[in-house]
């Protein structure tokens, strides 16, 4: 009997120093723009058409009027941090004149990861 409260003792403190672990949560920043918005776009779309499908650009380069910065990264709880980045480009005039995915060697989003 003492025996079987030792057991059910020990199990209860294994179980409550399994709770005092930290905490982490995935952190997850900036715009997700799937495959499916960027098959979307089009040479001569106009920036407020940009906008629209895509959302607002997280950065606008001060020195690169027309180049729009779509960046995201997640770093989850356990592992290593993912970072995409999508370049948006327009002429003078505001119409979109190309896209370039996986900038600086990072990968792009795509249709399944958004789901």
């Amino acid at each position: 009997m003492r025996s079987f409260r030792l057991i059910t003792l020990l199990t209860f403190c294994a179980l409550l120093l399994n709770a005092c672990s930290i905490y982490r949560v995935d952190v997850q920043q900036g715009n997700i723009v799937t495959a499916k918005e960027l098959a979307a776009l089009h040479p001569g779309m106009d920036e407020m058409q940009v906008r629209a499908l895509l959302g607002s650009p997280l950065l606008h380069d001060p020195w690169h009027r027309h180049q729009w910065v779509y960046a995201y990264s997640f770093k989850p709880a356990y592992g290593s941090t993912e970072s995409r980045k999508v370049l948006v480009l327009f002429d003078k005039e505001g119409k979109l004149i190309g896209v370039q995915r996986d900038v600086h060697g990072t990968q792009a989003p795509t249709a399944a990861d958004a789901s």
